[in-house]
């Protein structure tokens, strides 16, 4: 397997990290009170064998009791000392972490809710998922118990090596002739490990990408018998994530063991040194005591435990930052702009005029052109019908005209009163305050009735009275009544309604908010002839007094337009009124003899 690299122009550790130290300044109290005990930890790390020494070579040596007593209960306030500031600091740190952790989560969400369509179309849903989650999960884990931590262990590297150079600096040379060797095994597996987890980051998502998309195709996996196939390919892709953290895991115990075996040499070196000069044949102006041997040794042991669990956060890190690479490059991705309190609406007095001209579009700049050189106008209060066959760019001018896609070339203005405002510069909400539309493929949450129709919009979910004057609006009282009112749960995706109720609470969603422009995308595909007709009238009812944009497929919806536009391979070839258009002869008349026909209704 080869091993991922990270990728050009990435961050280095630190500075992905200190990309992330302001999600944890606002909690900075708490920080700062982590912070504070690492001296306190290090000093006394750094006292304790020291004493030790005194005990040996002072207490022991003249037969000192009292002193002895006196050196073991400083030992003993030692102990509890470093006790307490370990157990604060733990505490302070972790609860910074798993706070800040909390706020990045809804950054992220934040974020990631206001990225325009066009991130979601090259965007899988799994690979959003293991961003927000097991990405989040592995910094979660890093700030509780990794990066701080990692700065105790410095300070206390730092005040042992320090004591050990006041009390003899010829033997601390010695007990550390091998650092050079250490700082290379731990550069090298520093890199190997932070392109391994990189890797188990990128698998891990795709993974769960393929996890989501089947679970939610799982209807069509079974019908087409395709169930072995699915569990082999989720197992391959399995295969990638399980060959990278079996690597992961060796270079990670390999490093643990380099850095015991090193431990261990630096230890024999000292005692070959040290310890021929305890011997009673050897002069004593070496100064080398049975207490400064001991205290080396211990302060050896002691240095190599922070660098030894190093390796360990030193993976948690690798891991952390591969996660923030992945964070971050979703936290680039431009968002879509939004109003500020207090900003002026662009489109007061907005009536509903729209004028198209030479609109061009394409969905990507390496794909064909959807639109081409469009050309069309919408009055006040106008009805009109854009029909065509599948794939002739309907839907594509919808979705402009609610500024889903700006990227557009040519003109699409709203005209109000103080002048024409073209469509791109309108943000996005201020614009869609104004104009709605209903897709063929209505989303429902998994939530209440009253939920799915105010989407949570604080005017609407505080009045009911104005959610049950939508549902009556759309002919869809009666079955919201039927089935327990406001509070009755639709299910995911609405799986507990009929395809029309589904869309029947679409239309309730545009009643309560009554846009100036509305737009249809086949919004009666999905409803049965029998509610269709049930529920026309109250269609005409919401359609009635402002501009409508109409994309069907059934004449139902076209015969009330006073103007239709026919669309073939991206262009309008054809506009007129429903009996001038059948009186020509040309395209529209040709989709009518096909079966754009309205169904006879019933005797």
């Amino acid at each position: 397997m080869s091993e991922a690299k990270p990728s050009p122009g990435s961050p280095g550790t630190w500075a992905a990290l200190r990309r992330f130290w302001p999600y944890a300044l606002p909690h900075k109290r708490w920080l700062w009170i982590g912070l504070a005990m690492i001296p306190i930890v290090a000093a006394v790390s750094a006292v304790r064998p020291l004493l030790v020494k005194w005990a040996i070579d002072d207490d022991i040596a003249a037969g000192d009791a009292i002193g002895l007593r006196f050196t073991a209960m400083l030992f003993l306030i030692a102990v509890m000392a470093e006790f307490f500031a370990s157990a604060v600091q733990v505490y302070a740190l972790q609860r910074v972490g798993y706070v800040t952790i909390s706020d990045l989560r809804r950054a992220i969400f934040h974020h990631v809710i206001r990225l325009p369509a066009r991130f979601y179309d090259r965007t899988p849903i799994g690979s959003l998922l293991s961003r927000s989650t097991s990405d989040v999960e592995a910094l979660s884990e890093t700030l509780a118990f990794g990066v701080f931590t990692i700065l105790t262990d410095v300070a206390v590297i730092l005040s042992i090596v320090t004591a050990m150079f006041m009390l003899d600096a010829r033997l601390t040379l010695i007990s550390l002739a091998v650092a050079p060797l250490l700082a290379i095994v731990v550069r090298y597996f520093s890199g190997r490990l932070r392109a391994l987890q990189l890797e188990i980051r990128k698998a891990q998502s795709v993974q769960s990408g393929y996890l989501a998309e089947h679970l939610a195709g799982a209807t069509v996996v079974q019908l087409f018998g395709r169930e072995a196939a699915t569990a082999g390919e989720y197992e391959r892709l399995g295969g990638r994530y399980l060959r990278a953290t079996k690597l992961a895991n060796w270079y990670d115990a390999s490093l643990y063991s380099l850095i015991d075996g090193i431990s261990a040499l630096c230890v024999a070196l000292l005692i070959y040194y040290a310890a021929p000069e305890l011997l009673p044949a050897t002069p004593a102006a070496t100064g080398v005591t049975l207490g400064l041997l001991f205290a080396f040794i211990d302060y050896l042991q002691r240095v190599f435990v922070p660098i030894r669990e190093f390796s360990a956060k030193l993976a948690t890190i690798q891991r952390a930052v591969a996660s923030l690479e992945r964070i971050y490059s979703l936290l680039d991705e431009p968002a879509e702009a939004r109003s500020k309190p207090g900003d002026p609406d662009p489109l007061v007095g907005f009536a509903g005029g729209v004028s198209v001209r030479d609109l061009r579009f394409r969905y990507r700049p390496d794909a064909g052109e959807v639109l081409r050189g469009i050309s069309f106008d919408i009055a006040p209060g106008e009805i009109v019908a854009v029909v065509g066959r599948t794939g002739s760019g309907k839907t594509s001018l919808g979705r402009i005209l609610t500024r889903t896609y700006d990227n557009y070339d040519g003109s699409v203005q709203l005209h109000t009163p103080a002048g024409d405002v073209e469509v791109r510069d309108i943000v996005p909400d201020a614009l869609r305050s104004h104009v709605l539309m209903v897709q063929q493929d209505v989303f429902l949450f998994n939530d209440d009735v009253a939920q799915n129709v105010s989407l949570g919009e604080p005017q609407l979910a505080g009045d009911p009275a104005r959610i049950e004057a939508a549902l009556r609006t759309v002919q869809a009282s009666d079955f919201v009544a039927a089935r327990g009112g406001l509070g009755f749960v639709v299910g995911e995706r609405g799986r507990n309604l009929s395809a029309g109720e589904v869309q029947l609470l679409a239309f309730a969603r545009v009643a309560a908010r009554a846009p100036t422009l509305l737009i249809l995308d086949e919004a009666t595909a999905s409803v049965d002839s029998m509610t269709e007709h049930k529920v026309q009238a109250a269609i005409e009812t919401l359609l009635r007094g402002r501009s409508v944009l109409v994309i069907a497929h059934r004449l139902s919806t076209v015969r009330r337009a006073d103007k239709i536009l026919v669309m073939q391979a991206g262009e309008v070839v054809e506009q007129g009124t429903h009996e001038a258009l059948l009186a020509r002869g040309g395209a529209y008349a040709e989709l009518y003899r096909m079966g754009f026909k309205e169904p006879e209704p019933a005797a």
